[in-house]
């Protein structure tokens, strides 16, 4: 009893530590985007963005969210600003469902896990969903028309210039040490509730596609769970590639990337508990709903299904009972994922929350500003030299054209070029194969999945360079895949068997010259 409750201790740890470092880049950019919506936006602005009033006020929110790169936890204080600008329910739930979901980044990674047309589906099935849950909620949701009404633009901010950048870091290190802040912490519970209910390896073998009861159960494992959006694709290329259900699959995009227990319980405190049961209990229906309807015509066409698949380690406890529990364990577990990014994301949030305690400790707030930039109370604005007044509709256009140029940015950059791909799976493949023959098992997994990433990464690139990817290139990507897939089983045998590895490791080195040879000719 005393060895469970260690383990779902340290296995909730684990999970909680690694929830927080991949929420750091997304959340931080969702702080910067509420500051913007605030102080550049205002309500009047926010609420033209998101269509108003009008019909087109779900499409048009999930296309915002769409742009966004922010995860469920991301989005939370994006979704305090629309809260303040009263923005309607069904279009706040149709942007908190929609924005963690897809981005370009993930949208592209996605076409390389699956058939295009797949992924395509879940991304127009996603817009079917925040549709009809945000206009069942609209009408559910029993409220005072004055709460949905355009705010008094009396009671805007109304600082400018210099103080006004000023103001957003002020209200980003506020939020972070603050309400952001602390809704955060309970977006991540779901993961350590996870990690106590479900031992090591439980849900190996629950989600194949033979089993009708494949979505219900995911349901089960995707509502308390928290992934970001490019975690969420990788799930369901290893899903798609073990033959598991494509329902399952589509509930744990939608509800495993788009809500999380924050999502939930804000809501729930935001509006009435009972208007928020008919928000889950619709979206809950809608989703699995869906999942039935397209689980067999979508199920992949000449893959066998494999059994298991390890998709979802990631939401239960990462301890094994065989595993000896210390602190160096405990280190090398949240170390082993981390990526150049989110080192950044953490350092940049360190400062940040370091610069809100100072802040709260003098004080500083709205009010504070306004009146250091001599608009409190005051119709006439200070204008100083550096000032320029700009106005929500040129701000608003800018962010629209902004957003797409930088994810056209973000795209080349995430996904380089052929030569430099190749390159970097170069320096993978050498490590990997070397570490396999000499029966370094640990040096090669931790080289297997980067391998297996720059394959990805390698065929995005070539694809938005060259404006074609041959079937010939993709095939060769697919084998070298599984054979890495097999390379890692073999590993995982216990005790090793090296010959076997070894015959595994020639048969892949084949496949990749093939590979490299199709983009290098």
């Amino acid at each position: 009893m005393i060895d469970w409750v260690l383990e779902a201790c340290v296995g909730g740890f684990i999970r909680f530590i690694e929830g927080g470092i991949s929420c750091a880049p997304t959340l931080l950019v969702g702080l910067l985007i509420s500051a913007v919506f605030r102080y550049y936006l205002g309500s009047d602005g926010t609420r033209r963005l998101f269509g108003g009033d009008s019909l087109r006020s779900l499409p048009q929110s999930w296309a915002v969210g769409m742009l966004l790169p922010v995860c469920s936890i991301g989005v939370l204080p994006i979704l305090f600003e629309m809260r303040r600008a009263k923005i309607k329910p069904g279009a706040m739930s149709a942007f908190a469902l929609s924005a963690p979901l897809f981005n370009p980044l993930s949208l592209l990674y996605g076409l390389t896990l699956a058939r295009p047309y797949v992924i395509l589906f879940f991304a127009f099935g996603s817009l079917l969903v925040v549709t009809l849950v945000g206009l069942f909620w609209d009408r559910r949701v029993a409220k005072n028309p004055e709460d949905f009404a355009a705010p008094d633009q009396e009671n805007e901010c109304r600082v400018i210039g210099t103080t006004r950048l000023f103001a957003v870091f002020v209200h980003i290190t506020r939020e972070l040490t603050g309400r952001a802040g602390g809704w955060a912490l309970v977006g991540l519970t779901g993961l350590v509730l996870l990690a106590v209910v479900l031992p090591w390896g439980a849900f190996q073998g629950e989600v194949n596609r033979d089993d009708w009861m494949a979505p219900l159960k995911m349901s089960g494992v995707a509502l308390p769970a928290y992934a970001t959006p490019m975690l969420a694709m990788s799930q369901l290329g290893m899903m798609f590639q073990h033959a598991n259900s494509p329902g399952a699959a589509f509930v744990l995009l939608v509800l495993g990337t788009g809500v999380n227990v924050a999502t939930v319980v804000w809501f729930g405190r935001t509006f009435s508990l009972r208007a928020s049961a008919y928000w889950i209990g619709s979206l809950f229906l809608i989703v699995v709903g869906i999942a039935y309807v397209i689980n067999k015509p979508l199920f992949p066409p000449g893959v066998e299904p494999f059994g298991h698949t390890h998709a979802f380690d990631i939401y239960t406890s990462p301890v094994h009972n065989l595993d000896t529990l210390s602190l160096s364990y405990v280190q090398k577990k949240i170390e082993k994922d981390i990526d150049i990014g989110e080192v950044f994301a953490l350092i940049a949030g360190g400062v940040l929350l370091l610069a809100g305690f100072v802040v709260r400790g003098f004080n500083i707030d709205e009010s504070m500003l306004e009146r250091w930039s001599g608009s409190a109370g005051s119709q006439q604005l200070e204008v100083g030299s550096f000032d320029r007044i700009v106005g929500p509709q040129i701000v608003g256009a800018t962010m629209i054209v902004g957003l797409i140029a930088l994810s056209v940015v973000m795209c080349y950059a995430f996904y380089p070029s052929t030569e430099e791909s190749l390159e970097e799976i170069r320096i993978a493949r050498a490590e990997t194969l070397s570490a396999a023959n000499s029966g370094d098992v640990e040096h090669a997994m931790f080289w297997i999945p980067i391998w297996d990433e720059w394959s990805r990464r390698l065929e995005v690139g070539t694809l938005i360079r060259r404006g074609e990817l041959r079937p010939y290139q993709r095939m060769q990507g697919y084998l070298v895949r599984k054979k890495l897939e097999a390379l890692e089983h073999e590993l995982a045998h216990e005790p090793l068997d090296l010959e076997a590895t070894q015959e595994l490791v020639a048969d892949l080195l084949i496949t990749d010259q093939r590979w490299v040879r199709s983009y290098r000719e």
